[in-house]
């Protein structure tokens, strides 16, 4: 009998991110989980190149966000302070419960602008279809 050896190749990128503008709107929608390194840097890249369209503003739906390491919620932080730095401000908006319970236990979430779900004001086909009737955009 032969031996057999089988490589199973799994994506590294388990975060899903869309990116729109619309008008002076400006938005992302994760879905998904930011947990590795590749992630981290996904999240961070679209970020800055949402901020070559130079919004005032700019909103982060996180409903369908799953899962959060240290890596991702570092990313989080990071995205924040190149906000910041641009002159954008950032919201952040429907993250659960137990996500919010892990950013606040690790000091994370006194650092970010958290907003509910019904708050974002980015595009609003962005969002959930659950959301996207009681959105402004």
């Amino acid at each position: 009998m032969n031996d057999a050896f089988f490589l199973l190749i799994l994506p590294t990128r388990t975060l899903t991110i869309h990116l729109g503008t619309y008008r002076q709107c400006a938005g992302l929608s994760l879905r998904g989980s930011c947990t590795s390194a590749a992630d981290a840097a996904h999240l961070l890249q679209t970020v800055h190149q949402l901020l070559q369209r130079h919004p005032a503003q700019a909103w982060i739906d996180s409903q369908r966000l799953h899962t959060l390491s240290q890596l991702g919620q570092q990313a989080m932080l990071r995205a924040t302070m190149a906000c910041r730095e641009a002159g954008t401000q950032l919201h952040w908006c429907g993250i659960s419960p137990a996500l919010r319970s892990q950013l606040h236990a690790s000091g994370v979430e006194r650092q970010l602008d958290l907003h509910p779900a019904a708050s974002f004001e980015g595009p609003s086909f962005l969002l959930p279809t659950l959301f996207s009737s009681t959105s402004s955009q």
